[in-house]
Protein backbone atom coordinates (compact mmCIF):
# COMPACT_ATOMS: atom_id res chain seq x y z
CA UNK A 1 0.00 0.00 0.00
CA UNK A 2 1.37 3.63 -0.45
CA UNK A 3 0.61 6.43 1.58
CA UNK A 4 -2.25 7.85 -0.26
CA UNK A 5 -4.24 4.27 0.90
CA UNK A 6 -2.72 4.14 3.91
CA UNK A 7 -3.90 7.89 5.09
CA UNK A 8 -7.35 7.58 3.27
CA UNK A 9 -7.70 4.16 5.56
CA UNK A 10 -6.69 5.57 8.62
CA UNK A 11 -9.47 8.45 7.64
CA UNK A 12 -11.67 6.05 7.34
CA UNK A 13 -11.01 4.21 10.47
CA UNK A 14 -11.67 7.39 12.41
CA UNK A 15 -14.74 8.16 11.13
CA UNK A 16 -16.51 4.33 11.93
CA UNK A 17 -14.83 5.09 15.75
CA UNK A 18 -16.32 8.34 15.35
CA UNK A 19 -19.74 7.15 14.06
CA UNK A 20 -19.66 4.29 16.70
CA UNK A 21 -19.03 6.17 19.80
CA UNK A 22 -22.04 8.68 18.87
CA UNK A 23 -23.84 6.08 18.07
CA UNK A 24 -24.38 4.99 21.76
CA UNK A 25 -25.99 8.84 22.12
CA UNK A 26 -28.24 8.44 19.50
CA UNK A 27 -30.37 5.49 17.98
CA UNK A 28 -31.86 6.18 15.21
CA UNK A 29 -30.74 9.48 14.04
CA UNK A 30 -32.82 11.40 11.45
CA UNK A 31 -30.76 11.37 8.02
CA UNK A 32 -30.36 15.10 8.38
CA UNK A 33 -28.54 14.58 11.44
CA UNK A 34 -26.26 11.52 10.01
CA UNK A 35 -25.54 14.41 7.27
CA UNK A 36 -24.55 16.72 9.98
CA UNK A 37 -22.42 13.91 11.54
CA UNK A 38 -20.41 12.95 8.77
CA UNK A 39 -19.89 16.42 7.54
CA UNK A 40 -18.50 17.23 11.10
CA UNK A 41 -16.30 14.20 10.24
CA UNK A 42 -15.05 16.07 6.83
CA UNK A 43 -16.73 13.75 4.65
CA UNK A 44 -17.09 14.94 0.95
CA UNK A 45 -20.46 15.26 -0.15
CA UNK A 46 -19.67 12.52 -2.45
CA UNK A 47 -18.17 10.29 -0.01
CA UNK A 48 -21.84 10.99 2.57
CA UNK A 49 -23.59 10.33 -0.22
CA UNK A 50 -21.94 6.83 -0.98
CA UNK A 51 -22.30 5.93 2.54
CA UNK A 52 -26.27 6.94 2.93
CA UNK A 53 -26.87 5.63 -0.36
CA UNK A 54 -28.63 8.75 -1.38
CA UNK A 55 -27.81 10.89 -4.59
CA UNK A 56 -24.63 13.93 -4.21
CA UNK A 57 -27.47 16.60 -4.97
CA UNK A 58 -29.87 15.17 -2.34
CA UNK A 59 -26.78 15.55 -0.24
CA UNK A 60 -25.68 18.91 -1.27
CA UNK A 61 -29.22 20.25 -0.55
CA UNK A 62 -29.23 19.18 3.07
CA UNK A 63 -25.75 20.16 3.96
CA UNK A 64 -26.85 23.76 2.62
CA UNK A 65 -30.06 23.91 4.70
CA UNK A 66 -27.39 22.89 7.77
CA UNK A 67 -25.21 25.75 6.38
CA UNK A 68 -28.22 28.47 6.10
CA UNK A 69 -29.43 27.05 9.67
CA UNK A 70 -25.83 27.30 11.04
CA UNK A 71 -25.66 31.02 9.84
CA UNK A 72 -29.17 32.30 11.22
CA UNK A 73 -27.75 30.90 14.95
CA UNK A 74 -24.94 33.43 15.07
Amino acid sequence: MDTNDLNSTNRLLRVIIALLLRGKDEQNPSLKRQIEILADLSLRPAEIAEILGRSSSHINKELSGLRKGRREER
